[in-house]
């Protein structure tokens, strides 16, 4: 028996409506007569699901506003096992009945419908299916309600969600599973102790700028107080079309030890669309990957890539494990809300199961695999800002796997140690060992003797700690790109064969242009053709010549003085594309003269090319960029300024952490926007005595960067 307390139906729109298939009654007026809650439903066929169930359907509805009583009501049935014996539809005589009724006395209004004559009984898995279904059939209160301040604290971009388009009045509605549908404990709040961090996503308050909050809980923060709460905006990519929408996401990095709740979270996690408050199926089921995060997890090669191996203890914050933050599926619980009106790019397939892969899709699937982007860059920065943090995710005592965020995992292998680490442990030891024979004796000499060694001891623990962690990080960091530059080889490779299939493709549509045997129609419609390839082959020969730089012999065999404007214009090839496409002005005015100390080619061309992206990602369309140098004494200095956005000074030394960045943009010729730009460009420059620091920009500008090698010879 399914009961609801909605307008109900009175003889005309039973017969009209719920009757006949592909009722024009929607198209009529798609909202409901009362709260003017938009219609989902388009098809018509969706009630002759009971057909499925059931041989006999009853319905029983009183036609009145919601909330009042009435007297008018109908009485329907349908036989479908009397249908069914029968050869046409001319021949059917009782099988379905309709009469409008008066009651003796008012009742509320609303529908109920009873299905007897089941086709066959429902064994216990598909009873828990069927109550899986319905409990995802809307989104969750804690995701649609008020974030609980004992929790979250402030509220982020939004106190409540909308979920449809409707009158303020609308209450929502809720569906309630009684009987042997009766679903047990509801376990959603104790799901929530359990968030570690939420995100939220706005794009319907300000319909050309996405907003993006990602903010540690309550509990996170008390354990991590390097967690803190960020904010981002990003250009929606279609701001003529959407779809605009708001969605909240909670996520989990830690082990759920009450087994019930595990098995509940695991049930219900994932990121679930929902279209005027109600579900939009597969997404968030089990087994879909709508945003890739499971392909994304398993990407990781956890049984064969050495690189991983000393990284599965959890999140230990170093540079070169990151990838660790990146969590699958289950461990995030989270809803897109989407109204008709604002998603109208989006349309349905005709089962239902999705919408249509075209482009108001791609813009939702972006939108939202950016905040998570843009969180697994904000939970790896906190992580890393506090490295006395145990091992093992956002809290002590969280562990990570690649296959969930539940599962725990053994002790990881730990990295070799260096040469620092055992001479600083050497000290360490002999410190205690001294201090402890001095206490044997207990004399006011041997007291004092002791207070000095410990002062020693302390002093040999910090550089521990201090050379322990360089080592780690650095080791992580090579490890990681040691593995992309095995790679890389073989990329070059493929790059230059593309190249010389461009370039054959280029001339030969050449050639055919010129071809006067050809019709002068033909010859016309080659020439945009001829236009685009040649296009092609200079970006590809662009990519190309940067690769060459960074991966030749002679770029990572020897040292030597380098020119610097000519690696800056050699960093320059790899954004010139990007550069381009953005109108923006770009001026080397590095004097010819000015040299580097001895350094690889390879890694000065690095270090330029990261500053570059991140001058291109800052000075937006129709910027500028200027790079500039000078020369004082043993002192070299080159400033690269841009346009646009700016730098505060005050905090500018955060962006050189790890994870740490302004931008929410992904560009995958200017990087992926994990924050690791400027970290890595500081780690080459400090090998060199150089510096590289934000300083006050010069007149027309907005953020410049100087990069300052010391003690540079001339006869060097």
């Amino acid at each position: 028996m399914i009961r609801d307390n909605g307008c109900g139906m009175d003889e005309e729109r039973f017969r009209l409506g719920f009757l006949r298939i592909a009722s024009r009654f929607k198209e009529i007026d798609r909202r409901s007569d009362f709260y003017r809650r938009r219609v989902t439903g388009s098809k018509g066929i969706g009630r002759l699901a009971a057909h499925k169930l059931a041989m006999l359907m009853e319905v029983d509805s009183v036609r009145g506003n919601p909330g009042q009583t009435a007297k008018e009501a109908i009485k329907a049935s349908i036989d479908w096992e009397k249908i069914e014996s029968r050869t046409t539809l001319n021949e059917l005589v009782d099988e379905i009945t309709l009469e409008s009724v008066k009651r003796t006395r008012p009742a509320p209004s609303g529908t109920t419908i009873s299905l007897s004559k089941l086709r066959r009984p429902w064994d216990e898995r598909e009873r828990a299916r069927f109550i899986a279904e319905c409990r995802s059939f809307q989104p969750p209160s804690i995701l649609t309600e008020a974030l609980p301040s004992k929790l979250f604290g402030d509220q982020l971009l939004f106190g409540r969600p909308q979920l449809r388009d409707a009158s303020s009045e609308d209450p929502g509605c809720s569906v309630d599973l009684e009987g042997d549908f009766s679903e047990g404990d509801n376990y959603w709040e104790v799901l929530l102790t359990h968030a570690r961090w939420v995100v939220e996503i706005d794009c319907k308050s300000d319909k050309r700028t996405v907003k993006y909050a990602i903010s540690p809980t309550l509990s996170t923060k008390k354990e991590n107080p390097a967690a803190t709460r960020r904010e981002f905006s990003h250009p929606h990519p279609d701001p003529e079309s959407g779809p605009f929408f708001q969605a909240r996401i909670l996520i989990r990095s830690r082990l759920i030890v009450d087994k019930l709740v595990r098995g509940w979270a695991h049930q219900t996690s994932g990121i679930r669309v929902y279209l005027e408050g109600f579900r939009v199926l597969p997404y968030g089921d089990r087994g879909d990957d709508w945003l890739s995060l499971d392909a994304n997890t398993a990407r990781r090669s956890w049984d064969k890539n050495p690189i991983t191996e000393s990284m599965v203890a959890g999140e230990s914050g170093t540079a070169g494990d990151w990838q660790l933050f990146v969590l699958p599926n289950n461990s995030y619980t989270g809803a897109v809300f989407l109204t008709q009106d604002d998603a109208p790019t989006l349309r349905m397939l005709v089962n239902r199961e999705g919408f249509v892969a075209e482009k108001g899709y791609d813009v939702l699937v972006d939108i939202v695999k950016r905040a998570l982007d843009l969180a697994t860059r904000t939970r790896a920065a906190a992580r890393r800002e506090n490295p006395s943090q145990k091992k093992g995710g956002d809290g002590p005592s969280a562990r990570l796997s690649p296959t969930g965020a539940d599962t725990p995992l053994s002790p990881a292998t730990l990295p070799p140690r260096s040469e620092a680490i055992e001479t600083a442990k050497s000290s360490l030891m002999e410190g205690l060992r001294e201090a402890r024979d001095a206490l044997t004796k207990r004399n006011d000499l041997e007291t004092t003797k002791i207070a000095d060694r410990l002062v020693v001891t302390q002093k040999a623990a910090a550089e521990v700690i201090r050379a322990a962690e360089s080592s780690e990080d650095s080791a992580a960091m090579s490890r990681v790109l040691s593995s992309l530059g095995t790679q890389m080889a073989s990329f070059v490779h493929e790059i230059n064969g593309m190249l010389g299939s461009a370039t054959a493709v280029y001339q030969s549509l050449g050639r055919l242009r010129e071809d006067r045997s050809l019709p002068t129609s033909v010859r016309s419609k080659l020439t945009p053709i001829y236009k685009d390839a040649g296009d092609l082959r200079r970006q590809i020969e662009r990519q190309a010549a940067y690769m060459v730089e960074i991966t030749s012999t002679d770029a990572r065999r020897r040292r030597s003085r380098q020119p610097l404007g000519d690696r800056f214009d050699a960093a320059t090839r790899l954004v010139a594309p990007a550069i381009d496409r953005r109108g923006i002005r770009l001026r080397n005015e590095i004097p010819k003269g000015l040299k580097s100390p001895p350094m690889f080619p390879a890694e000065l061309t690095v270090v330029f090319s990261n500053l570059l992206t991140n001058a291109v990602k800052a000075a937006a369309e129709d910027g500028e960029i200027l790079a500039r140098g000078s020369s004082d004494g043993g002192r070299q200095t080159v400033v690269i300024e841009n346009s646009g956005a700016a730098v505060d000074l005050g905090e500018s030394e955060r962006w050189f952490r790890p994870f740490e960045s302004t931008t929410a943009e992904v560009d995958s010729a200017l990087g992926q926007g994990m924050g690791l730009g400027l970290t890595i460009t500081r780690d080459i420059l400090e090998q060199y005595g150089a510096t590289v620091r934000f300083v006050p920009p010069s007149v027309g500008f907005a953020t410049a960067v100087e990069v300052q090698f010391h003690d540079v010879k001339d006869n060097q």
